[in-house]
């Protein structure tokens, strides 16, 4: 983890610029953000068509012993207005210590309200091997000017767009269709049982072919075990994520999947 962790209060003072914040003064950094460092951890996104790694998302973790969670950090950033630093400090961290693959970052939909995602110096724009940035089905609704204008800016700049947790609650595919994602992320509440349960399987099914239709690929989030692997890849799915294939890791994890979809771990 040498070189890819950071206590937040000490990147924002080297990197803040006012002309980017929507802070009229200087708010207080929380304690969750003050204390200790910020680091990153990846989980692999396996093709199932080579068996290979296809991608990595990269989720923000804390030395910080008031830290919960990914979303009470951002809760806490949101409330002191820092939630678009803490989001570049982020990307800046995940693409530092993964710079051969491509990269999943999610974005909180405050994110797109600040400057600080279409800066021409975000780190995103120097990782060469392809970025797509997740983005939950609600951002739409929730932030719908914020989110297409900014989203438009990026993909001219080369920067891809996912659509994560597809399935974990209410489901509004017009507003998913406006977004034309580059990739779709099936939430664990579409993939679990659905070796067993043959109406879910065909909603899996119905989804991985309308996604097809719009021309995104798929991810089913959360495998846990070699029955949902299987039942997916015979689907159509595209790519997959979870447990059964490898835990987040400081590390960027390798591995690969045998005829049967069972991985074994790879070195470097």
């Amino acid at each position: 983890m040498e070189g890819t962790s950071q206590n937040f209060a000490e990147w924002f003072h080297d990197n803040e610029q006012s002309s980017v914040r929507s802070v009229s003064g200087v708010a207080q950094i929380p304690d969750v953000l003050n204390v200790g460092e910020l680091f990153t951890v990846y989980q692999p996104l396996v093709d199932f068509d080579t068996g290979e790694v296809f991608a990595f998302e990269a989720v923000v973790r804390s030395t910080s012993e008031y830290f919960i969670n990914p979303p009470e950090l951002f809760a806490q950033a949101i409330k002191t207005q820092y939630c678009g630093a803490l989001g570049r400090m982020i990307r800046q961290l995940a693409v530092r210590g993964c710079s051969s693959y491509p990269l999943f970052l999610n974005v909180h939909p405050h994110e797109f309200n600040e400057g600080w995602l279409v800066r021409p110096d975000d780190p995103i724009f120097t990782h060469e091997c392809g970025i797509y940035l997740e983005v939950t089905e609600s951002v739409p609704l929730s932030h719908a000017a914020e989110c297409h204008s900014v989203l438009r800016e990026l993909r001219h700049k080369g920067i891809q767009v996912a659509v994560d947790d597809l399935g974990a609650g209410y489901s509004n595919l017009k507003y998913i269709a406006d977004l034309a994602p580059d990739v779709v992320k099936l939430d664990r509440e579409l993939i679990v049982n659905v070796g067993i349960d043959r109406r879910l399987r065909m909603l899996v099914t119905s989804l991985v072919r309308l996604c097809e239709n719009m021309e995104a690929k798929v991810v089913a989030e959360g495998i846990e075990d070699l029955e949902e692997l299987q039942v997916l890849r015979d689907i159509g799915v595209h790519y997959g994520q979870g447990y059964f294939l490898a835990r987040p890791d400081s590390t960027p994890p390798m591995l690969s999947l045998d005829p049967l979809g069972t991985p074994h771990r790879r070195s470097w």
